[in-house]
């Protein structure tokens, strides 16, 4: 099939009905795309029929599934996505960011665990240094990390990931092994033998670990031992603590509830190799001061800390 190519004089597009472009292709749905960028539904209807005008195409037809892009729509958002981010990047550039004043809204790509690890110490740090900033959690899935950073809805992710994407930086922060914890109590008197018989808590977030998670049970052969299946890991102490049970967790986790008294690590090597935990971001943000600074204190916090 091949590229057509359409000449659009500029002066009859308004550039400021690009986003929409962009929100009606992700979303399928132009109430949902006004709702984004804080139009109303008819605002959002006049809105797409100004810029179906100005570009000389119907860009989307309605279908079952909400709304479908043409063949022309297909061949420019790309483009325009790179563009809109391009022009964002420039103006980042021309300014400085002042931790002190900026009112900067960061996005983040963290798992549950990651949440619960990385984020009370992240937020304490920035928020003593830019009082003024935001910070918002998104957690995105693995398979959908790099196009989240792609289009700015995450500025920096933290996990164990890998990936083959020439246009996304990953940095190792450190290594962390798994290690087996158990309530205060009941890691009395524990040894290896015993894991064998005991029941397991698994903890399965979406983001990240939880194919991993599965990975180490099966080398351990514990699979037929998982008792209880948590999304989340805010309730595991209060279960270990309750209940004669065991996980298996990341080793920082397991620290960080030892450090806290309530859970203990138990005196066994599992002898499960290291994961690498990477901070991930999008080469659109190698000079956006405000990421730089943001980078600078993940890096400050947890590189080799573990």
């Amino acid at each position: 099939m091949g590229v057509f190519r359409i000449s659009i004089p500029l002066q009859k597009l308004d550039l400021n009905l690009l986003p929409l472009l962009l929100h009606v292709y992700d979303t399928a749905s132009v109430s949902e795309a006004g709702a984004r960028m804080g139009l109303s539904q008819p605002a959002s209807s006049n809105a797409l029929n100004r810029l179906r005008a100005a570009l000389g195409d119907s860009l989307f037809l309605r279908g079952k599934d909400g709304m479908v892009p043409t063949a022309f729509a297909e061949q420019i958002v790309p483009e325009v996505r790179d563009f809109l981010a391009g022009i964002e990047t420039t103006l980042s550039r021309t300014s400085l960011f002042d931790p002190a004043t900026s009112t900067q809204t960061f996005r983040l790509s963290l798992s549950g665990l990651g949440e619960a690890t990385f984020l009370p110490p992240l937020a304490t740090r920035l928020l003593s240094m830019a009082p003024g900033v935001r910070l918002e959690n998104i957690s995105a899935p693995r398979d959908n990390l790099p196009m989240a950073l792609s289009r700015r809805e995450a500025d920096v992710a933290i996990g164990i990931v890998d990936f083959n994407d020439r246009a996304i930086n990953q940095e190792l922060l450190f290594h962390d092994s798994y290690v087996a914890i158990a309530g205060n109590v009941q890691a009395q008197g524990m040894t290896k033998e015993n894991l064998a018989k005991s029941r397991i808590v698994l903890i399965a977030p979406s983001a990240t670990y939880a194919q991993d998670i599965m990975d180490v049970l099966d080398q351990l052969k514990l699979t037929n031992n998982v008792a209880i299946r948590l999304r989340h890991f805010g309730g595991l102490p209060e279960l270990l603590n309750a209940l004669d049970m065991v996980a298996i967790v990341p080793g920082q986790y397991g620290h960080k509830l030892q450090t806290e008294g309530t859970a203990r690590i138990l005196p066994f090597d599992l002898r499960l190799g290291p994961q690498g935990v990477k901070l991930v971001w999008h080469k659109k943000t190698n000079d956006d001061p405000a990421c730089i600074w943001l980078r600078e204190q993940i890096r400050a916090l947890f590189k080799e800390a573990w």
